[in-house]
């Protein structure tokens, strides 16, 4: 089990990092426009969420192999609903311009959601267990 954490980490922590800085540079470059959420609340939530997420699906991969997928898919959905807890101070905000505040939310939502898919298919494949 600690070599799955870790090679998620080595895998997890210099995606984050890169993903954050990228996107700030260009919020920061093209983008005029004052956000509803800081983009590190958006970043920590998401890396909160997907390392939650990939830590439990771990350690029933371990456990039960045969259960992984079903939890994955249980987890995807009670991180949608977080997303939507999330985002419902947005929602309800009296602002015309809320396009670029959720596309700013989701495109990092699909981007960590990715991460987590490749992460898990290799983990079922056996690829992270070597």
């Amino acid at each position: 089990m600690k070599l799955s954490i870790l090679n998620f980490l080595k895998r997890f922590i210099p995606f984050s990092i890169t993903l954050f800085f990228l996107h700030f540079f260009i919020i920061e470059k093209f983008l005029n426009h004052s956000f509803f959420y800081p983009l590190y609340a958006i970043y920590l939530f998401q890396i909160i969420t997907t390392a939650l997420v990939c830590f439990v699906i771990i350690y029933i991969n371990e456990k039960s192999s045969e259960n992984t997928g079903f939890t994955f898919m249980a987890l995807s959905i009670l991180k949608m609903l977080a997303a939507i807890l999330f985002l419902i101070p947005l929602i309800r905000l009296d602002k015309d311009q809320k396009l670029p505040d959720v596309l700013t939310f989701f495109i990092t939502y699909f981007a960590f959601l990715f991460f987590e898919l490749t992460f898990i298919i290799k983990l079922l494949s056996g690829f992270e267990k070597k």
